[in-house]
């Protein structure tokens, strides 16, 4: 009887102890878990990635503990605000995050409530690096004045780290398997529906015969649409938009292109090897191209990393549309447009006592002060995978060809009535 006694009061007495080290522990209140990663890829992409959980489960170390949890999406789709709910089974548990700070393209700040558990807070830190970007993941909770989670909290690293590593392994390799790598911070990207319309088109050709000649695609479109303006004013139609211009031959001595005029109607007789056809319509990324028209490429490839960040479906065999805008004047440096206001500022206010030949240099003050122009470009990349295509289907050999311009078929549509013959022109 008394060894039972002493085993029952050693019992005590060594629970009493631990709830004492619980309870004392230095920094036993706070529960602190971080991991991070090198990843070879502009801050932006990361950035993206991780302010939207709509791609979370692509990447998350939890997603494949439970295939079958479900998830609810509120609030907007990224920033401030959005938030997913989940519900899994005892390895992922259920809760919500959502976040409550970011601050483009650096750091995101969210909350974690687990049912059941406690509410910590998650963040990503997005830094550069001499080897890439560096990421930091890190969780922070506070475990409160109970001895038996302060003591739990001491093994939290140890539990839940080689989940934020694996995570971060899974999103690295996520964003680096994209073949689109370029920054598309600095333009500003949009996504529209834009309507297919009757279009006029005709095709162009630009060659060069001399190695230190380029192909000039602005004076070859040019001459394309004055065509097209021609046929437009003998047939009294009238455009309806800016020229649609997509390269089909980039080669070092020529360039083949198609331009495409929306107009009110193109139910005319054709001519001149003018098509009547419709411009490429549904949804689309858009972004302007300032700089020379020759480098727009790299702006549509900006929108194909950005598609592929963002998970949005594009043909990687598109070629881009593009509409030539009006000329304008080059970005001014913030630095020097601190310059010129101090030179303002430092200019004398009584013009009255300036020297008497001032008069005479003013226009020529004025032609140097006429600002540099640039080329813009507004680029599009159309959204969308091609229609699959079956290689053993039977072809009609007295089918018209398919034209790539055309508008898609809406298969609830009603059918169409019967066009009369146009004679040909």
């Amino acid at each position: 009887m008394r060894s039972l006694i002493e085993f029952v009061l050693a019992v005590i007495l060594t629970i009493v102890v631990l709830l004492l080290i619980g309870l004392f522990l230095p920094g036993g209140g706070h529960g602190h878990v971080e991991r991070s990663i090198i990843i070879e890829r502009p801050a932006s992409h990361i950035y993206d990635m991780l302010n939207s959980f709509k791609r979370f489960n692509e990447w998350s170390p939890w997603a494949k503990k439970d295939t079958t949890a479900s998830f609810t999406f509120s609030g907007p789709e990224r920033g401030q605000g959005a938030r997913m709910e989940w519900s899994g089974n005892e390895k992922v548990g259920s809760g919500s995050f959502e976040i409550i700070e970011s601050t483009p393209t650096n750091y995101i700040k969210m909350t974690q409530v687990v049912r059941e558990g406690r509410t910590g807070t998650v963040s990503y830190k997005i830094e550069p690096s001499d080897l890439g970007v560096k990421v930091v993941w890190s969780y922070d909770v506070e475990l409160g004045a109970n001895p038996i989670e302060r003591i739990k909290g001491r093994y939290l690293d140890s539990s839940v780290g080689a989940d934020f590593q694996y995570g971060l392994m899974r999103l690295k390799a996520l964003i680096e398997s994209s073949a689109y790598a370029r920054d598309y911070s600095d333009i500003e990207i949009s996504q529209q529906e834009v309507l297919a319309q009757p279009a006029l088109k005709l095709s162009g050709l630009v060659e060069v015969y001399s190695a230190t000649e380029f192909p000039d695609l602005d004076a070859g479109v040019a001459d394309t649409l004055k065509t097209l303006e021609a046929f437009m004013q003998r047939n009294n139609l009238t455009a309806t938009g800016a020229a649609q211009v997509q390269v089909t031959l980039k080669e070092r001595y020529r360039l083949a292109y198609d331009v495409t005029l929306p107009v009110d109607r193109n139910d005319v007789p054709m001519r001149d090897e003018i098509q009547a056809v419709t411009t490429s319509g549904g949804s689309m990324l858009v972004a302007e191209h300032v700089g020379e028209r020759r480098r727009s490429n790299q702006t549509f490839e900006k929108l194909q990393a950005y598609a592929t960040i963002y998970g949005l479906a594009f043909d990687p065999q598109a070629k881009p549309i593009e509409e030539f805008l009006p000329d304008r004047p080059a970005p001014v440096a913030p630095e020097e447009a601190t310059d010129a206001a101090a030179a303002d500022a430092a200019a004398p206010a009584d013009t009255a006592a300036a020297p008497a030949d001032a008069a005479a240099t003013d226009g020529a003050a004025a032609e140097e002060a006429e600002p540099e122009m640039v080329q813009v470009t507004r680029v599009y990349l159309p959204l969308g995978l091609p229609a699959a295509v079956d290689p053993n289907a039977p072809v009609d050999p007295n089918a018209a060809p398919v034209d790539p311009n055309a508008a898609p078929v809406d298969p609830n549509a009603a059918p169409a009535p019967a066009a009369e013959a146009t004679p040909a022109g």
